[in-house]
C-alpha cells in the first residue's frame, strides 16, 4: 500500500479526463470549461458535507437598501451549506460573501494566459469577498489551478516576478494577508504555498505528480484544519520541504 501512489492517482485521473475531451473536441473554449468541471468533481469527493462547490458570482450589499455590488464570475467557489443561497441552478450559484470559504481560478496554462493578470484577478475577487464578510478571521482559500505550464527550475524567477506584480496593487489594503492568493498549482510538478508566518512567505516546490494533490489537500486543510492536522502524514504523504526550489 502506498499513500504517495494514491495521491499521484488524483493527478493521473485529472489529466486523463481532460485529455479525453481534448482528443474529441477541438474547440478550446469548451475544453477550458470542461477542465473546470473535472476539477470541481474531483474536489467534491473530498469536501466535508457542510461544504459545496460551484461556479458563479458573489454579491454584497451597499449602504443603500435595495442596492448591491457583484463580483466578476468566479470559476470555482467553495461555500458553506450552513449559509443561505440566493440563487442556485445546478452547480451555478449566486452567494453572499459570508457564505464563501474559498475560490479557485482554473487555467489550462497559467503561464501562457498571463500569470500576473490571473493573480491580480484572484486577488481582486478575494478583496471583494472579504470586504463583504463580517467574520474576517475565518481561514480563506484563494487558489489558482493550472493544468500545464512551461516552468522549469531555470525560469522560476518568473513566478516570483509575476506573483509579486500581481500582489502589488493590493499590498496596502486591509486584510490583504487574509484574502491574497495563497496556493497555486502551476502544473503536475510545481506548487506554490503562501506561509503567512514565515519569512520569506512564498515557497515553490517541485513535487512531480503531486502538485494537484497538494493543492486539494491544502484546500481541505483550510476548511477542516483540525482533522487534517491530526492526520497530516496521510493528507501530505510526501515531505514537500525536501523539494523546495525557490522562496521569496
Amino acid at each position: 500500500m502506498s499513500l504517495i501512489d494514491y495521491h499521484k492517482s488524483t493527478t493521473k485521473e485529472l489529466v486523463a479526463l481532460t485529455h479525453k475531451v481534448r482528443n474529441l473536441v477541438p474547440h478550446w473554449g469548451e475544453d477550458g470549461r470542461f477542465k473546470e468541471v473535472v476539477l470541481k468533481n474531483i474536489i467534491r469527493r473530498f469536501l466535508p458535507e457542510k461544504y459545496s462547490i460551484g461556479s458563479g458570482f458573489v454579491i454584497k450589499q451597499t449602504e443603500n437598501r435595495g442596492e448591491h455590488l457583484s463580483s466578476t464570475q468566479i470559476d470555482l467557489i467553495i461555500y458553506s451549506n450552513e449559509s443561505p443561497v440566493l440563487f442556485r441552478e445546478g452547480d451555478f450559484v449566486i452567494l453572499t460573501a459570508d457564505a464563501v470559504r474559498g475560490i479557485i481560478e482554473v487555467k489550462a496554462n497559467v503561464q501562457n494566459q498571463g500569470l500576473r493578470d490571473v493573480v491580480r484577478k484572484a486577488n481582486a475577487s478575494g478583496s471583494f469577498i472579504f470586504s463583504g464578510k463580517r467574520n474576517k478571521e475565518e481561514n480563506f482559500f484563494n487558489g489558482i489551478f493550472s493544468y500545464e505550464s512551461n516552468f522549469t527550475n531555470d525560469n522560476l524567477h518568473l513566478i516570483e516576478r509575476h506573483v509579486t506584480d500581481g500582489n502589488a496593487p493590493f499590498a496596502d489594503q486591509e486584510f490583504f494577508e487574509n484574502y491574497k492568493v495563497n496556493h497555486i498549482s502551476f502544473d503536475e510538478r510545481y506548487f506554490l504555498k503562501y506561509w503567512a508566518d514565515e519569512n520569506p512567505p512564498h515557497s515553490v516546490y517541485n513535487i512531480p505528480e503531486l502538485s494537484f494533490s497538494f493543492f486539494i489537500s491544502n484546500l481541505i486543510d483550510t476548511l477542516s484544519n483540525e482533522s487534517v492536522e491530526k492526520n497530516n502524514f496521510i493528507w501530505f504523504a510526501n515531505d514537500k520541504e525536501l523539494n523546495l526550489v525557490r522562496s521569496f
